[in-house]
């Protein structure tokens, strides 16, 4: 559940590594939140935000931030946590924000999706799930989703993600030169069979990585004291310690965190299904160096991942300066 995935959803260490392509993430949210098109059949006394005219309810946003609320459920929070959550919440509010201004430029582009390719991804989500029909229909009830709701958000995403592609990828250019230089730069990274131990720690719901990293770095506790006392993950108990790790194997985002570190030190936060969460090298077992020819395909991937998230926030940020946004009470 908690580590990062190959590209082949392999196993290492006993834990399943998370893919981190755009739809992958967005087809999990299908089944991890409800619809927006359950609420329009309630009638709502709370809207959050309009975006160009359209509303936002707060029932989508709560079911948004369900996950968090059913982490959370019996306890007191302190004031500290409670901020948290409510910025947790504005978070997940201004990515509803973005889907739908994204929602509106593919209409703008008259991007349309069949009902077959609706039928061909759900088919596929399904087998990567090793779901039978029976027990994707199971999944959905618990969810309180119909069929139809389920096809209509990934009609909604598979229009989101092909404008991405259109508008958004067509601009990232990597070239060899560029290649090149980041092999010379992390030779280590790509040696065959070159392993990174990894500790890690998963914050509960309203806690701040950046603080408990601030509280590591300072001294205040070790690494392996914080994953004890606070880690919601594998390895709580052994200090976060999660084994090793093939570099090849880790996810894109992982590998940007970890890039450059030494043993000891804690990376920048990264998210990790819904949790935010800390990495820390424990150890690094070199391999034999591999050629750049042998690794080029890997890199150019982390270098046009770098460059998409760049153009993408460009692209975003655009939208956002053409669009009527008006906020209203959380």
């Amino acid at each position: 559940m908690f580590a990062p995935r190959s590209p082949k959803n392999r196993l290492v260490s006993g834990l399943p590594v998370l893919p981190s392509a755009l739809l992958a993430s967005a087809l999990m949210a299908l089944l991890s939140f409800a619809s927006i098109g359950q609420a329009a059949d309630i009638v709502l006394d709370g809207i959050v935000a309009t975006v160009n005219g359209k509303i936002i309810t707060r029932y989508e946003l709560d079911e948004q931030m369900r996950p968090v609320y059913e982490q959370i459920r019996g306890r007191n929070l302190s004031p500290e946590e409670s901020r948290q959550v409510e910025m947790v919440r504005r978070q997940s509010l201004d990515r509803m924000i973005d889907d739908m201004l994204i929602i509106d430029d593919a209409e703008r582009y008259k991007m349309k999706i069949t009902d077959a390719e609706v039928e061909e991804q759900t088919k596929a989500f399904r087998e990567k799930r090793q779901l039978s029909e029976a027990d994707f229909m199971k999944q959905l009830e618990l969810q309180r989703m119909s069929r139809a709701d389920f096809n209509r958000n990934m009609k909604r995403d598979l229009i989101k993600h092909r404008l991405i592609g259109g508008v958004v990828s067509t601009k990232v250019v990597v070239t060899d030169s560029e290649v090149e230089r980041e092999y010379n730069e992390r030779k280590a990274e790509f040696s065959k069979d070159s392993m990174v131990q990894l500790a890690l720690i998963l914050l509960p719901a309203g806690m701040s990585a950046l603080e408990l990293k601030a509280t590591i770095e300072s001294g205040q506790m070790t690494f392996a004291q914080a994953a004890e006392k606070y880690s919601q993950g594998p390895g709580a108990k052994q200090g976060g310690d999660i084994g090793l790790i093939a570099w090849k194997d880790l996810a894109p985002e992982w590998g940007t965190a970890l890039r450059g570190l030494r043993p000891g030190q804690v990376a920048q936060p990264v998210r990790v299904n819904d949790f935010e969460g800390l990495l820390q090298i424990v150890g690094v077992q070199e391999g034999e160096e591999l050629p750049l020819d042998a690794v080029r395909e890997q890199i150019y991937n982390s270098l046009h991942e770098g460059k998409f998230e760049k153009v993408f926030k460009d692209y975003m940020d655009k939208l956002r300066g053409k669009a009527v946004i008006e906020y209203r009470t959380l």
